[in-house]
């Protein structure tokens, strides 16, 4: 395995070692063969083996309690978001200040996935007993009617929400998030459920592609999971009302039928009613907060999220 800590520019040859709640990282020169960072079950990673030698250095420690997100940069890198301390460069000697720091993983796919998933179920978050399961795009469910639902658990942190299965992971960020909904509720053998729609971009999406997935849960845990969801991604989408015709402007480009091209714009502007500066405005307004990408001619993920709550309530505004 690799490993970039933080304040470095280069890779480290070496061992990954979880014991008494920490992870600790030790380059290869000073790693021997007592350090066994695996347990191998078949061809299958299962766990990490908690042994560390009594007095051996390492280079590097994270407490799984100062873990706040992980994340996988394509197949075969992961990130570790964790709070550290450090001196900066304003501060009086002495004193330190907590930051968000970040470290690097690199190795191969199905090692990564077994690291992040140890990880993930470590991590201190929100946790909430659910049954869920993925559906494709627009909401469709696999297998129409008699989809089966899995058994997991669903944990939150301010930067994305886990949904963890007995064989998978996935984890959704906010900023992805569409919307999050509730479907409705029933009750079984006394029970009561309720159902939570979770809408959100899928991977590697850069136009319009929004899928979902459905969560079930008991009881209260369906409201305190939809009021924790929503309070979080609130932060991510935009609050204020946009101006009418920005709204409009919005709309036409997620129809694509808006050419902001510099030959058309004075056309656009009088189909539209305005000025071309009055357009050019309108669209500098919008570039500034975010939500369109000029260089392109498309929304961004706010602009996206924006468009859709907009049909969704039929009202003009945010």
């Amino acid at each position: 395995m690799q490993f970039s800590l933080p304040g470095d520019d280069t890779w480290r040859e070496g061992k990954l070692v979880l014991e008494n709640g920490s992870l600790y990282f030790r380059s290869k020169e000073e790693s021997k063969l007592f350090i066994i960072p695996f347990l191998r079950k078949g061809m299958k990673l299962v766990y990490f083996i908690p042994f560390l030698r009594k007095g051996m250095k390492t280079d590097f420690v994270i407490p799984i309690r100062s873990i706040r997100d992980v994340i996988r940069e394509k197949r075969n890198t992961l990130i570790i978001k964790h709070t550290g301390t450090a001196k900066l460069p304003t501060q009086e000697p002495g004193s330190k200040s907590e930051l968000l720091l970040s470290t690097y993983l690199a190795a191969d796919e199905h090692v990564l996935n077994e690291v992040e998933r140890e990880l993930v179920l470590r991590m201190v978050a929100n946790r909430f007993s659910i049954y869920f399961t993925h559906t494709g795009e627009g909401g469709a469910l696999p297998g129409g009617k008699n989809v089966a639902f899995e058994k997991g658990l669903l944990k939150i942190v301010n930067e994305a929400l886990w949904i963890i299965g007995r064989e998978s992971h996935k984890r959704i960020a906010w900023d992805d998030i569409v919307e999050v909904e509730q479907k409705k509720r029933n009750s079984s053998k006394g029970t009561e459920y309720g159902a939570l729609s979770i809408e959100y971009f899928g991977e590697g999406s850069t136009n319009t592609s929004v899928i979902s997935t459905i969560v079930i849960t008991k009881g209260n845990t369906t409201e305190a999971l939809l009021r924790h969801a929503l309070e979080l991604r609130k932060a991510y989408k935009i609050e204020k009302k946009l101006p009418e015709m920005e709204s409009q402007i919005l709309r036409m480009m997620y129809a694509g039928a808006l050419d902001l091209s510099p030959s058309a714009l004075a056309s656009t502007a009088k189909a539209l009613g305005l000025g071309e500066e009055e357009l050019k405005n309108h669209v500098e307004h919008l570039s500034e907060l975010g939500i369109i990408d000029l260089a392109s001619q498309t929304l961004r993920k706010k602009g996206i999220k924006y468009v859709i709550s907009l049909s969704k309530t039929g009202t003009s505004g945010g």
